[in-house]
């Protein structure tokens, strides 16, 4: 009797162990239904813009130089492989040069990208060292020390998703008051403070149009001027959305997915005047109207 005992306690604890296993098994769910490039088939973008603000401050100038936006893909695991990898968002050969108190109560348009759908953790930013700022009551600028470590990327650890057909909206609000610090002998040092925030909502929510131009030269042969930086700026609204694709040798810049209404464009470069013409409307869909911008040199010093 003992002995069927001990055979049945036996195959019991053995059962219960092997259960044990069994609960603990993963098997990979295989979901038929997500497309992948393999089955042929390309899967559906969602849309990234990435807004830059700055709250109200002290500066008449705060001017620093950005020169690429990553952003960070999650992983899907604990090893090192699979700890997920960044990618580039956006870059801007030389730098784009923002003056963030030009930003007080507005917010600029860096970047509007199609991505595919994927999990991010963070966003970095990268700064060059050419920095300066302008101090109310001065008027010369005086150099703004970017230390090397924000040269080498400030980690903004804010997750977001991209989500196929919608569009995420990224706002980086970059405290220049509370960024600035003044390390004595009217020397002054960088030390970012910034806030990120994020929305998602359908792109049905929002209705676009496409707008286009070329700056020109004020003059008689009116050359097209390259390189140069043109603003639209929505009226009544506090958003600016920025164009710096002024790069062909036409002077050109195009808007695409702007949100539809009455925009003013402004125009500026090197050694110019600024210039800007109003009441440009954009409607639904189609390429608008093509807007000329005429800039006028700016006069030279007197000797």
């Amino acid at each position: 009797m003992k002995k069927y005992f001990k055979l049945v306690l036996l195959l019991g604890i053995s059962l219960i162990f092997l259960t044990g296993c069994i609960v603990d098994l993963v098997v990979p769910e295989n979901d038929s239904s997500s497309p992948t490039q393999e089955d042929g088939v390309i899967p559906e973008k969602g849309t990234l813009k990435i807004y830059l603000t700055d709250a109200p401050g002290n500066y008449l100038e705060v001017n620093i130089m950005i020169s690429r936006i990553e952003g960070h893909i999650a992983g899907d695991g604990e090893e090192e492989e699979d700890k997920g990898s960044w990618k580039d968002l956006k870059a801007w050969n030389g730098g784009l040069q923002v003056n963030l108190i030009e930003l007080e109560n507005v917010s600029m348009l860096l970047a509007s990208l199609e991505l595919e759908p994927n999990k991010y953790t963070q966003l970095r930013i990268f700064l060059k060292e050419e920095a300066t700022l302008v101090i109310k009551g001065e008027e010369e600028p005086v150099p703004l020390e970017i230390p090397s470590v924000y040269q080498t990327g400030i980690k903004l650890n804010r997750p977001f998703e991209i989500v196929a057909g919608s569009i995420t909206k990224l706002t980086i609000d970059f405290d220049a008051k509370k960024s600035v610090i003044e390390t004595g002998n009217g020397k002054y040092k960088m030390k970012p403070v910034i806030s990120v925030s994020s929305e998602t909502y359908s792109e049905e929510d929002i209705d676009t149009g496409t707008v286009s131009g070329i700056v020109l030269e004020n003059s008689e042969t009116k050359p097209p001027i390259i390189g140069a930086t043109v603003s639209a700026t929505l009226s009544g609204s506090s958003y600016i959305f920025n164009s710096f694709a002024v790069t062909d040798v036409n002077g050109e810049f195009v808007f695409e997915q702007l949100p539809i209404g009455t925009y003013d464009l402004t125009a500026s470069a090197t050694n110019y005047d600024n210039n800007t013409e109003y009441g440009i409307i954009v409607t639904e869909g189609a390429l608008n109207d093509i807007v000329e911008i005429e800039l006028t040199l700016t006069d030279p010093l007197p000797n």
